[in-house]
């Protein structure tokens, strides 16, 4: 009998363990026995909105998720329920968060690389630095791309110009352009929490988390004015690579306000390929200014920012 009631016991435990894996597994990973219905599916895009987004602590969004699930209550499909979770992503996690459809990600990854730029102009390097998506060995072209035109032209001053980039894979872009920027801490994302995560540049590699990008040559530039060039198609990843720059004495930004996506996001996959692109964190730069999905603003109000970078760094040479 006791060896029955034993067997009994361990059965029910196997049991038990089996369904939180299988629990873990559907709201973790996606890895479901059978498809979740619309009504799971709900949930579970809910649940990891509920974790990682940065505005969760509100009022607004324990009413959000509650509405959510009662509009999604009598859904057929998951299409049906993604208008009602777009809307809930946004007090989730705010502007910078959306849901990514698999077939628009497909596009993404179809969209043609756009090389960097690097000319002279009088003693002035300029650097067209536009927003990068592509795969490695794109990322390492990218990269040291811009790396060698800095160590291999002759100039007074840089200007970095990121105008239009609006984001994308933040690693080449920043190590292209390590050389102009000392190591150590470029910026640092906050989570809701108040719990920090540094973004660090050491000997050519950057902590970032993109793409496993890496530079010939990681010897600094000589001291030289440096003019970040920004506007209001400046955003995400590009407000970042700009911000790598605040707080350094030899940098003055010009142009006009950037875009305000200065955050992070954290991306989910969901069962049907689609991905939550969650805004989990806002950036602190190395003045210690936390940036909350503002818009970064430059130095130099102008509408002729190239122009004025030039006559600027023409006036910081002695």
């Amino acid at each position: 009998m006791k060896i029955g009631k034993r067997i009994l016991l361990g059965l029910v435990a196997v049991c038990a363990l089996f369904l939180g894996i299988i629990y873990l597994w559907g709201y973790k990973f996606n890895i479901y026995l059978v498809p979740p219905s619309p009504q799971k599916y709900v949930r579970v895009a809910l649940k990891n909105m509920d974790e990682l987004g940065i505005f969760t602590d509100s009022k607004e969004w324990v009413e959000t998720k509650k509405k959510t699930t009662e509009e999604t209550s009598n859904a057929k499909n998951y299409a049906e329920t993604i208008p009602f979770l777009q809307k809930a992503i946004k007090v989730a996690g705010g502007k910078h968060s959306f849901i990514e459809h698999e077939e628009d990600i497909s596009k993404r990854s179809m969209t043609k690389y756009i090389k960097p730029k690097a000319e002279i102009e009088g003693n002035t390097l300029i650097l067209t630095i536009p927003e990068f998506t592509g795969n490695d060995s794109q990322a390492s072209d990218y990269a040291n791309f811009l790396e060698s035109s800095l160590h291999k032209n002759n100039y007074n001053g840089v200007i970095v110009d990121l105008r239009g980039n609006r984001g994308g894979d933040l690693s080449p872009m920043v190590l292209g352009l390590s050389p102009l920027l000392p190591d150590g801490t470029l910026f640092t994302y906050v989570d809701k929490s108040s719990h920090s995560k540094p973004v660090e540049l050491q000997n050519g590699e950057i902590n970032s988390g993109g793409s496993s990008t890496k530079i010939s040559d990681n010897k600094k530039i000589k001291k030289a004015p440096i003019a970040v060039l920004i506007d209001n198609n400046t955003g995400s990843s590009g407000e970042l690579t700009a911000l790598c720059f605040e707080g350094i004495p030899n940098v003055k930004f010009l142009g006009s306000d950037s875009a305000g996506y200065t955050s992070a996001n954290q991306t989910v996959y969901l069962y049907d390929g689609s991905t939550l692109q969650i805004t989990s964190a806002f950036v602190k730069d190395r003045t210690n200014n936390i940036y909350k999905n503002f818009p970064i603003s430059p130095d130099i109000q102008t509408n002729n920012a190239k122009s004025s970078a030039i006559e600027w760094i023409k006036s910081q040479i002695k």
